[in-house]
């Protein structure tokens, strides 16, 4: 967080502070005849906004280094053991402060109980702490309610799109088999073997749409339905890839990831016998699936880039508070890395 956006709590935060300590601390010493209030007024506001302000500072470097909500008790962990010498210091300073400006005509002044100070010290530094903790707080909570609501939105979303376009399903796989006991009657292979894919594919759009995620396993399975599909046009201009740790089968990513980034490369690429496009599917040692592709641009006006499949799929890992998707390209091949999610209990 470099912004805390706090313009009016710097203002009138150590006023507030300063007023409350007073009253409940210094009431007696302010009112006392040997005392300037002219000396020891300025002397208490300038002492809490320098407080105030090195304070903030170190709840600023605490949210740095231990962001987010779930790593709170770490936050304040950390809080409380930089505070206590930050602490001690700015005693140290007020204690000069007095001795040799409020108490500048005192020769014979007494420091006074440097335990009390020390406590007063400590009591603004749990106020201060107190009030930028619990603004952090509600902020994260409420960008955490904000995400989980986009995202049933955008399930949501998806869910009434697939209905619009589900029209009579059992219809349409019945009309499937029928075609395809069809075309067996007539011994053709590869026209039973196009419609059984597009049958699975078909099925797995139906059976994914309403999950959050679903296993690499059948994203894989799926793939190579989808694949066998785009082989009946391209055929050996498109080549196919897959190498994954049997560890990370049971991990888990947003449904139709590996259909959209095969998509993107085929559309953005040259596709064809004398220009063969391979598509490589890896994991990392990170859990991280790759799939990279030889670089072969098709020419700008051929296709439209609006790079909505790569934003659909950051989109889906943003609002599911993965880390992002990463892409880089050089000058031969173009790769995309995506989380794979741990399952919570490994099959």
């Amino acid at each position: 967080m470099n912004e805390l956006n706090d313009k009016t709590l710097r203002l009138a935060g150590p006023l507030i502070l300063w007023a409350v300590a007073t009253v409940f601390f210094n009431l007696s010493t302010l009112v006392h005849a040997t005392v300037s209030p002219w000396r020891f007024v300025p002397y208490g506001i300038v002492t809490l906004y320098m407080t105030w302000f090195t304070v903030r500072w170190l709840v600023m470097q605490a949210q740095r280094r231990y962001a987010g909500l779930e790593r709170t008790r770490q936050r304040l962990i950390w809080l409380v053991l930089a505070g206590l010498p930050v602490t001690a210091l700015l005693v140290g300073a007020r204690i000069m402060l007095a001795r040799y400006w409020v108490f500048a005509n005192q020769p014979d002044w007494d420091t006074g109980d440097v335990p009390f100070m020390f406590g007063i010290g400590l009591f603004n530094l749990a106020i201060i702490v107190s009030i930028y903790e619990s603004r952090y707080f509600f902020r994260q909570w409420l960008r955490t309610k904000r995400e989980a609501e986009e995202l049933q939105r955008a399930q949501l979303e998806m869910q009434l799109s697939s209905l619009r376009s589900q029209v009579q399903p059992h219809f349409l796989f019945n009309s499937l088999n029928t075609l395809q006991a069809l075309v067996k009657a007539n011994e053709n292979p590869k026209a039973m073997q196009f419609i059984g894919d597009l049958a699975q594919v078909y099925r797995y759009l139906l059976q994914s749409n309403d999950q959050l995620l679903i296993s690499l396993e059948s994203e894989l399975a799926f793939t190579h339905a989808y694949i066998n599909l785009l082989k009946t046009r391209f055929e050996d201009g498109l080549q196919l890839d897959i190498a994954i740790n049997p560890a990370y089968r049971h991990y888990r990513l947003p449904p139709l990831t590996l259909q959209l980034l095969v998509e993107n490369t085929v559309k953005h690429n040259v596709v064809s016998t004398t220009q063969p496009l391979t598509i490589r599917i890896y994991d990392s040692d990170e859990a991280f699936l790759v799939v990279e592709n030889n670089l072969q641009r098709r020419p700008r006006s051929d296709v439209a880039s609006d790079k909505k499949g790569l934003l659909t799929i950051s989109q889906k890992y943003r609002l599911l508070n993965q880390p992002d998707v990463e892409i880089h390209e050089n000058a031969t091949t173009f790769e995309v890395k995506v989380p794979l999610i741990k399952p919570l209990q490994t099959p």
